[in-house]
């Protein structure tokens, strides 16, 4: 793979190989006069038997394809490490410090989890300020709150208001287990004597 937009260049696929200049040393100076003399005249003819004449000549010229080729390796290389490197990194990061949420066998030895999974899997508030008012039961004693938050095997804590425990605790309010995901289900013995407010709703996820 290579950019043909940059076609004085084959990177990726393969290194720069643009050749290596030389300052003009004190022998090849007088060439170096012959051929500005010669592009002072306009004798394009006398600068291409000179360069042909003194291949080292080269060396020490800089010019337009020169110029040309170093701009495309630059660009192509440039182009790589937006488009391939950036990624790549992120991608080496995550796996060097061990992010990976799925990680299964052997790679359970050198990965951890990422901070999102980690915050469901030692629990996440997915609600706050809920009241439940003595209206709300139904004639099961059962309240229903619905969240799309919520999975099949999620585990609900909830946590009510300090002016409504007592009044929980003596309806022996509980969340019932397995009513599904989009979903948690409180089941009381007696209705409570007034309304309930919980502070939070809770979510812990085995799996994360």
């Amino acid at each position: 793979m290579n950019y043909p937009e940059y076609p004085n260049s084959n990177f990726p696929e393969e290194i720069c190989d643009f050749p290596n200049m030389q300052d003009v040393s004190p022998t090849l100076r007088p060439i170096v006069e012959q051929y500005d003399n010669a592009w002072i005249n306009n004798d394009t003819d006398k600068m291409a038997q000179i360069t042909l004449q003194y291949p080292n000549l080269d060396k020490s010229l800089f010019n337009a394809k020169k110029f040309n080729v170093l701009l495309d390796h630059i660009k192509s290389l440039e182009k790589f490490f937006l488009e391939k490197v950036a990624a790549m990194i992120d991608t080496v990061a995550q796996h060097t410090i061990g992010i990976k949420d799925n990680a299964t066998g052997a790679e359970k030895k050198t990965n951890t989890y990422s901070a999102e999974k980690i915050d469901y899997m030692t629990g996440t508030i997915i609600a706050s300020n809920i009241t439940v008012n003595i209206s709300d039961w139904d004639s099961d004693l059962e309240y229903k709150y619905t969240s799309s938050a919520i999975l099949t095997d999620d585990r609900i804590n909830i946590y009510f208001a300090d002016a409504s425990k007592i009044n929980a605790s003596k309806a022996f309010v509980y969340v019932k287990s397995n009513t599904g995901a989009g979903n948690f289900i409180l089941k009381a013995n007696k209705i409570p004597k007034s309304a309930l407010v919980i502070d939070n709703v809770e979510v812990v996820r085995k799996n994360g």
